[in-house]
């Protein structure tokens, strides 16, 4: 009895040391993360680009009060009525929810970055993870943390209210779970796997992605063992405990936005995004009073249709080697794929991985054809990125093992040591290359607030900026949509615009009245703010 709880007390001693050791490491892990994206999250004052000016603004509302509406219609699929108009009927919310918290509690957009700069500092805690499982290597898996925290092509977006790092963690998270569930079949992974992939769909709307992957590995796992091999029902059963756990899981974070989406629109999902798939160019995201068809899709012609899915394929191709891939550690990250693959237990760890890379390449370049090309592909491979940083240390000592087996005079350890810290700093690098050339939108912030003093206190303007400009002056804004003059002034009857703004980026159906070739009775000019930013007051024509 007494030798029994020797043991005891020694297994607790060095569990709880191991312990020790694995919150130490992820501590110094955890700094090194926070401290690099601090540096990037610092030279922002406010969002910089398109969608984090969107989901920065609803964030807003959101801590207003407000709840999920927006002063801003910057696209006209989901057919607006009016403002203030319903938000998020195309993109997902979760982003605002999370950056609204960050409002209420210092009403500022610092604090709406701060969850975000969390997440980001934090991933390369996920990179670790993943790393270590598959090689239980304590350099390798630091060394994916490392990579992980640079952030690549993706650090100049992590740190504002946007999808980007929020989908590396849910997304990662899933495919995480789905790997584990795979490799030990608990049902704990299954409703894990569920409740990341919710979260992930509350993010982003092709993160539907992520359920159905689930599904079909539970499909896949279900007919391996299914009951017509003459298994009894016990043992067949905890299959489809782990099927209503995972849907279970996915419908408690979804099933409120599926009640409020089908409140406002009669449906539990919204179609909006699924127009997309039957677009001939990306700038009809735009179009005003359209509605796009297979039927429409198919009058375009076959050829156009099949080389615009090759273009796009191949552009999807080199968006994976750049981005994910880190552009010259693609090679790498494929080696240790191919290195983990040779044991099972290995294999089985990293197939929702792979599965989920084929799904999401495919969708978004042979469905979601023109998104694919225009973000989409880029916003949702962040789910990739924590695990292909996580496979180019193992892809490094795969490369060395490989060399040294054919030069006798290497020493596999100090060359694995060295090219993974000669990596790493080169990781560093390119991103700060890459990352610090990103513009930080501050010429548009100060054009907008002076427009936005110019203009009569409420006055609804349209721009081909709308979330930009409504967060810079406060000012309801409309999209410029991408019609000719005539069509134009349509919209701008029907949603009571004051104001025209148009720049070097208009509409191509507007360029004629931008240079000034055509004239509209309908616009009266204002003022030239330079950069070639021109504001139309909108007027009734004199009969």
């Amino acid at each position: 009895m007494a030798s029994f709880d020797v043991r005891e007390s020694v297994t607790s001693g060095l569990r709880a040391g191991r312990l020790v050791q694995l919150v130490r490491r992820f501590w110094w892990l955890a700094l090194l993360g926070l401290t690099l994206q601090a540096f990037w999250a610092l030279r922002l004052d406010h969002p910089t680009y398109f969608d984090a000016y969107y989901y920065t603004s609803n964030a807003q509302r959101l801590a207003d009060g407000q709840g999920f509406s927006e002063e801003i219609i910057w696209q006209y699929l989901d057919n607006p009525q009016g403002l203030p108009h319903p938000s998020h009927t195309y993109w997902m919310p979760l982003a605002s929810i999370i950056g609204a918290g960050g409002y209420l509690l210092t009403g500022s957009f610092r604090g709406a970055q701060a969850p975000f700069w969390l997440m980001a500092g934090l991933l390369p805690l996920l990179g670790y993870a993943v790393n270590w499982h598959l090689t239980g290597e304590r350099r390798q898996a630091y060394a994916a943390a490392a990579f992980t925290a640079v952030g690549g092509y993706y650090t100049a977006y992590w740190v504002q209210p946007t999808t980007f790092v929020l989908f590396a963690w849910t997304g990662g998270l899933c495919l995480l779970a789905l790997g584990l569930a795979q490799e030990k079949g608990a049902p704990r992974y299954w409703v894990l796997a569920g409740l990341t992939a919710g979260l992930s769909h509350l993010t982003r709307a092709d993160g539907v992605l992520f359920l159905a992957l689930a599904a079909a590995l539970w499909l896949l796992a279900f007919a391996r063992r299914g009951p017509w091999q003459k298994r009894s029902r016990q043992a067949w059963r905890p299959s489809f405990l782990n099927l209503a756990l995972l849907v279970g899981g996915y419908l408690v974070v979804m099933a409120p936005w599926f009640w409020r989406t089908w409140q406002i629109s009669g449906s539990i999902l919204s179609t909006v995004g699924t127009q997309t798939i039957f677009l001939t160019e990306y700038d009809d995201v735009f179009a005003y009073n359209r509605t796009f068809t297979a039927g429409d899709y198919l009058a375009w012609g076959l050829d156009n249709i099949i080389l615009s899915k090759l273009r796009a394929l191949w552009l999807a191709v080199q968006t994976y080697i750049a981005v994910p891939g880190l552009t010259a550690f693609s090679f790498f990250a494929v080696a240790g794929w191919f290195w983990a693959r040779r044991r099972e237990r290995r294999a089985r760890f990293l197939r929702p991985f792979t599965w989920y890379a084929v799904l999401l390449l495919v969708t978004m370049s042979l469905v979601f054809t023109f998104p694919g090309q225009r973000g989409s592909l880029l916003h949702s491979s962040t789910a990739l990125w924590p695990w292909s940083m996580a496979l180019v240390p193992a892809g490094v000592a795969a490369a060395v093992e490989w060399v040294a087996a054919r030069r006798r005079r290497w020493r596999p350890q100090q060359a694995q040591r060295l090219f993974l810290v000669a990596f790493v700093l080169m990781a560093f690098v390119i991103t700060l290359v890459v990352a610090s050339g990103q513009p930080l939108a501050e010429k548009e912030a100060a054009l907008y607030e002076q427009i936005g003093a110019t203009v009569p206190p409420g006055s609804i303007v349209m721009t081909g900026d709308p979330t930009g400009f409504h967060y810079h002056s406060g000012l309801p804004a409309v999209v410029t949509p991408n019609e000719p003059p005539e069509v134009m002034v349509q919209a701008a009857q029907h949603f009571g615009v004051d104001y025209v703004l148009l720049d070097e980026n208009r509409p191509a159906p507007l360029k004629a009245l931008y240079e000034g070739q055509v004239q509209s009775e309908w616009l009266s000019f204002v003022q030239d703010f330079g950069d070639g930013y021109h504001l139309y007051a909108f007027v009734e024509p004199h009969q």
